[in-house]
């Protein structure tokens, strides 16, 4: 699979998602709303020196981890319905599938919780915080997917064996996946601050809109690259007969279609 073309089916993917589980895509949703309300209420968005100075309050850093939460959660729902494009079986709570997502839900959280209560959050030691923890993630992406469909095979180290020798096109392409919603979050997130007051709400809005998009590309880009690696190396990671991983051509993802 093409650069490209692995770029358009997660695009592809992600949209399809939306539009058959809308009610599933607002989670993420509400969660940023909720965020920015506080946000609102604390005054992060009175002025540029205001948002430095509460970028780390309490009670945004708070909800920053319910956010989280509500953008980690629908990877169970989102994997499955690119795996087998029925919105009633993504919903659904299925064992062993929801066991062992609940393992890979802890591993993300508290992955989460290091990076914002823990770690550094600022200088060079930010971004190569954000490198290895987005290579770890990378290596993990099998495993993820897997645990979502139910398959108990797939283990951490498994896992690792199976993206190794794709890393760094999944690393870049994950990177590049999401910098056409990251870009534009980003741009919101400025505007709210040094833009009319009059329209923070209508900006706070259309951003959280966004960020439930950007949320369905992040999982639709990690569901892209695992499946890649996956069918370079014959491996089913959980999709089975019902929507087939590869098609007639090597290589190619056929779930994400």
């Amino acid at each position: 699979m093409t650069f490209w073309k692995a770029f358009k089916e997660t695009y592809r993917g992600s949209i399809a998602f939306m539009i058959a589980c809308p009610l599933l895509t607002m989670v993420p949703v509400v969660f940023e709303i909720l965020q920015h309300i506080i946000e609102v209420k604390i005054g992060l968005y009175a002025s540029v020196a205001a948002a430095k100075a509460l970028e780390h309050d309490p009670w945004r850093m708070g909800f920053g981890m319910l956010k989280v939460a509500a953008l980690t959660v629908p990877t169970y729902w989102i994997v499955r319905f690119l795996a087998w494009r029925d919105p009633m079986r993504a919903a659904r709570l299925e064992m062993p599938a929801v066991r062992l997502f609940a393992v890979v839900l802890v591993v993300q959280l508290a992955s989460a919780a290091l990076q914002l209560f823990v770690l550094p959050r600022d200088g060079w030691l930010l971004l190569v915080e954000f490198i290895v923890l987005q290579v770890l993630a990378v290596l993990l992406h099998p495993w993820f997917v897997a645990a979502a469909l139910g398959n108990g095979a797939i283990n951490p180290r498994r896992s690792v064996g199976i993206m190794a020798r794709q890393t760094l096109w999944s690393f870049v392409f994950m990177l590049v996946a999401i910098l056409p919603l990251m870009i534009p979050h980003y741009i919101l997130g400025a505007l709210a601050i040094i833009g009319p007051k009059s329209l923070l709400g209508p900006v706070l809005v259309v951003d959280s809109v966004l960020v439930g998009w950007l949320s369905a590309i992040i999982v639709a880009s990690g569901f892209t690259v695992a499946t890649r690696a996956a069918a370079k190396q014959g491996v089913d990671l959980g999709i089975g007969d019902a929507h087939p991983v590869v098609s007639a051509q090597a290589g190619t993802v056929g779930a994400v279609r």
